[in-house]
């Protein structure tokens, strides 16, 4: 059987460009049982969908969905396929989270809900025998009543997927500057975290549940990006990297065992490692960890399920620094309710705690959420009707509705100033090179922009350069607002 994958254009985007690894999971998978697949994003390459549709001839296409931002070219590819008689079947985070809503476009034939390699198979294994697909285990479909979501299987152990097969990306466009990195790509090493948090849609898509690929398998991947594109560095995109001691430990003695040279990044919780886990983990190669701290308000804490002392968090970054890792402390602002006071003690809490950078999101209701279940009951939030409304929303990095008890103002200079502050670091991060962050920042985003012809280009580039007076801005132009957050008060 022959499948089609895409994943649609996103837009200016001021994150660099993540090699799509879903699909490619999904695809390599496939490939493996003997199915002719190919995966084409729209993000790295210009293509004429009718040329491709025609000329590939798939059985089934497969599209991405992993936020709002990809709705409206999936809603345009699925538009093309339709009119060649291609069955379209949409994917990933956001139509798993609303199927229902996925399938009010006319064009879309039927959702995969959930993980998605043992689905496509049983979905290429019905079709080759002709049997209906509604039948499926995690498939949505239109029905009398509405929409039909048939239940999940059981999560896979991961090693049955094997490994991913990098031929089918164009992976040199997906290399990037990154914490001393020339040539850093994404990859994953485990799925799902064991974690509730009430922000977080892990607990709808994942069920909270952890599972890790074999080690083999990862530094197999490592070693093969190194010797066939020259990648010099892997970010770990894993909603946790691992649970135990003994996975870190095993994990690293694996990379010392098979002589991988390479610099890597992950994203980590609070208080599970030691300052010697951590130790190990530098002398492995890893230069950078992500920790989720989210806020800096005990109360707010207990109620997004997060439970982290503000004592254990400033305890681990006083260790990541004193190893030479480069420490990423991720927060949210915003949250339903939230007070000035709130917001003040999370402030409080980045300048105190040591972490080398401090990225800061607005607070969104995703869909699968607690928080988005509990602001859509009490009124507080209408969600969008349809997949128009919704292809408005930039979840996390703009200010949409504000649920908070802070005004809008406020919530943008406190978000804008670390981000100013991040982009002009003039001290180095721990790479020791001044302004580090700032050029990989400016470097990325060119190579992001660029992969799509010169038109793109400069209407990307106008978008970028937008986004930098508004930080700019933001940053600058509400001494008051700095002043009553106290954001320019180093507290330690």
């Amino acid at each position: 059987m022959r499948v089609l994958f895409f994943f649609p254009k996103t837009g200016y985007y001021n994150r660099a460009l993540s090699n799509p690894l879903g699909l490619l999971s999904i695809a390599s998978y496939l490939k493996g049982l003997g199915h002719e697949v190919r995966i084409i994003d729209r993000n790295v390459r210009r293509v004429d969908l009718k040329k491709e549709l025609d000329a590939f001839a798939p059985d089934a296409v497969g599209i991405s969905i992993m936020s709002a931002r990809g709705i409206k070219d999936a809603v345009r590819i699925s538009k093309a396929a339709e009119e060649r008689g291609r069955l379209v079947i949409w994917g990933g985070q956001m139509p798993s989270l609303q199927p229902e809503t996925a399938l009010s476009c006319p064009h879309v034939d039927y959702v995969c809900v959930g993980e998605g390699e043992q689905v496509w198979k049983d979905i290429l294994d019905a079709l080759r025998a002709g049997k209906a697909l509604r039948e499926i285990p995690g498939i949505a479909s239109r029905a009398p009543d509405g929409v039909r979501v048939t239940p999940c299987r059981s999560f896979a152990d991961l090693k049955e997927f094997g490994m991913l097969d990098f031929s089918l990306l164009e992976m040199e466009k997906y290399t990037q500057n990154y914490l001393g990195c020339k040539k850093m790509v994404y990859l994953y090493s485990a799925k799902g975290c064991p974690g509730n948090c009430a922000f977080c849609c892990n607990t709808s898509f994942h069920k909270s549940t952890f599972r890790m690929r074999p080690a083999e398998f990862v530094i197999h991947e490592m070693k093969y990006l190194q010797e066939h594109y020259g990648v010099d560095g892997v970010y770990f995109s894993d909603e946790l990297w691992c649970m135990r001691r003994e996975q870190l430990q095993a994990f690293c003695s694996a990379i010392k065992e098979n002589g991988v040279q390479m610099h890597f990044g992950v994203q980590m919780r609070v208080g599970m490692f030691t300052e010697e886990d951590y130790r190990l983990l530098y002398e492995s190669g890893c230069r950078w960890v992500i920790f989720g701290i989210e806020t800096g308000n005990p109360e707010m804490q207990k109620r997004i399920r997060k439970r982290l002392s503000t004592e254990k968090i400033c305890e681990t970054f006083e260790m990541t620094n004193r190893i030479g890792l480069t420490s990423i402390g991720s927060m949210i602002i915003g949250y339903p309710g939230e007070t000035e006071e709130q917001l003040k003690d999370s402030v409080r809490l980045m300048n105190t705690a040591k972490a080398t950078l401090w990225p800061v999101y607005h607070f969104t209701p995703l869909p699968g959420t607690e928080l988005y279940n509990e602001v859509v009951e009490q009124g507080l939030y209408t969600p969008p009707k349809t997949l128009s409304e919704m292809s408005r929303m930039v979840e996390t990095e703009k200010l949409g509705k504000n649920l908070s008890n802070i005004p809008d103002r406020d919530l943008k200079v406190v978000r804008c100033w670390y981000n100013w502050r991040a982009l002009t670091e003039k001290s180095g991060l721990k790479t020791g090179k001044a302004y580090e962050f700032a050029a990989d920042t400016i470097r990325s985003g060119l190579h992001a922009i660029s992969m799509r012809g010169i038109l793109s280009f400069i209407l990307n580039g106008f978008a970028a350069f937008g986004e930098v007076i508004y930080t700019f801005w933001y940053s600058h132009a509400f001494p008051g607002i700095v002043k009553k957050y106290g954001l320019n008060v180093d507290y330690r």
